[in-house]
């Protein structure tokens, strides 16, 4: 009897393949039954780009790539959301946050009109590289942190009115909720924690 439950769950672990996360990886996956007001999305793409995405890309390279999922929640006024990216190497993922850098530096004044984005970021030390971000445009605004440990890049973020100087404090829960993941991913495989 052990031995075909431990043949099932080979073969199921086998079926998710090489990259896929375990089901409720993400903590926004566990959640209760929307409202009517309510939404939650998951989504799993290889090529979605990062959540924190300034210069507004459609798409990211899937190449470097072993698997990503994303979910955002959405109610009448609040927004949340996390993502996990799992790069093939810890050079994918450190050349990922140069490029997010770089995007930010690039695009911090994006777009026209009501659709104007303004970006601002700091520095963060949680995991092995990591920033916080401010974003404010035309009614609203969100936060954001993003963590790089070891070959994973983790993007936690929902509403908010940050100010240029993005103060710590605002962002403990989302800080908090980043060092959980950073524990979190190094059982994952092929992360290299």
């Amino acid at each position: 009897m052990l031995q075909i439950g431990v043949a099932v769950a080979a073969a199921a672990a086998m079926s998710m393949g090489a990259g896929a996360l375990p089901d409720g990886m993400l903590f926004l996956e566990t959640h209760p039954p929307a409202k009517k007001w309510e939404s939650y999305k998951t989504t799993e793409s290889k090529s979605l780009p990062l959540r924190l995405n300034p210069c507004e890309r459609r798409t990211a390279s899937a190449a470097d790539r072993l698997t990503t999922r994303a979910v955002h929640y959405r109610s009448e006024d609040t927004i949340k959301y996390e993502q996990l990216v799992v790069y093939k190497s810890v050079s994918a993922a450190r050349t990922a946050m140069r490029g997010l850098r770089a995007d930010l530096s690039r695009c911090k004044n994006f777009g026209k009109g009501p659709d104007r984005h303004h970006y601002y970021t700091k520095p963060l030390k949680v995991g092995d590289d990591a920033l916080r971000a401010g974003s404010s445009f035309f009614e609203s605004g969100e936060q954001t942190v993003v963590v790089r440990n070891g070959a994973t890049v983790y993007v936690v973020g929902g509403s908010a009115w940050p100010g240029k100087s993005l103060p710590l404090k605002r962002f403990k829960g989302l800080i908090s909720q980043a060092e959980q993941m950073r524990a979190k991913v190094c059982d994952l495989p092929k992360t290299a924690c």
